[in-house]
């Protein structure tokens, strides 16, 4: 579901003799200002008209268990108990927000367009009342978390990120020349798949927040949105800790 925005990655330098790992941040934007074709942030997109999302409350929801606590803007991500709005308790999440900002706006306007969303507005969660979002469930895991990734050797690990990469950034493909929204935050926490024995089957994007989420001219070719797609994101960028402790 959704993860920490920031994904960090080793940088090498070399002084003399000694070898030093260092830890870097990526660069906010990347450099998108050179694509004629992405327009413009998307939370600079929320109008008025679209803050008024979580005024009211929501009412008649259960939730479930706790399904994930990462993420610098939400307060964890639960399942949901039952029905709600004809949607099974199976196939939706509730997202925790920890402020209402033109961020929180945004993404509920781009779940909406992606066609992702349930419900937003005030809910009690332990007792206090949270802004929330409730969103279709996105199947699949984090590669990562995946069996078939964690006993997979190194090159075959590189080799599922190629796979899954290339799923992700036709999907990036798809979703802008039908919605006009660009997802560039692709790290790989915020890609779900599904496996089939040791070969990715799918990748579908999670995490609609409106960081690194940009509108798009839908007349970009397929091609071009591809190849900026794998231009920012590679196996490098989907750097995993666990794979180097």
């Amino acid at each position: 579901f959704i993860a920490m925005r920031f994904n960090l990655r080793p940088l090498v330098v070399v002084f003399g003799s000694m070898m030093v790992t260092v830890w870097a941040l990526p660069f906010h934007a990347r450099n998108l200002q050179g694509e004629k074709w992405i327009l413009q942030e998307y939370e600079k997109t929320v109008t008025e008209a679209d803050k008024n999302v979580f005024k009211a409350t929501i009412k008649d929801v259960e939730l479930g268990s706790l399904l994930s606590t990462e993420g610098l803007h939400n307060n964890g991500i639960y399942s949901i108990k039952g029905k709600y709005k004809n949607h099974d308790g199976d196939d939706i999440v509730m997202k925790v927000l920890k402020i209402v900002d033109d961020e929180a706006y945004a993404e509920v306007k781009a779940l909406e367009g992606v066609g992702e969303y349930v419900d937003s507005g005030m809910f009690a969660v332990k007792g206090k009342e949270e802004p929330v979002i409730i969103m279709l469930k996105v199947l699949g895991s984090v590669l990562s978390d995946t069996p078939e990734y964690k006993k997979a050797k190194t090159d075959d690990k590189e080799k599922m990120k190629e796979e899954a990469i290339d799923l992700m950034c036709k999907e990036v493909a798809q979703v802008g020349k039908s919605k006009g929204i660009l997802h560039n935050d692709n790290r790989i926490e915020n890609i779900h798949v599904t496996m089939s024995g040791n070969k990715v089957d799918s990748a579908r994007l999670t995490d609609w927040g409106a960081y690194e989420l940009y509108t798009m001219d839908k007349s970009a070719s397929e091609a071009e949105i591809i190849a900026f797609c794998k231009k920012h994101w590679t196996p490098v960028d989907w750097f995993v800790q666990a794979d180097f402790e």
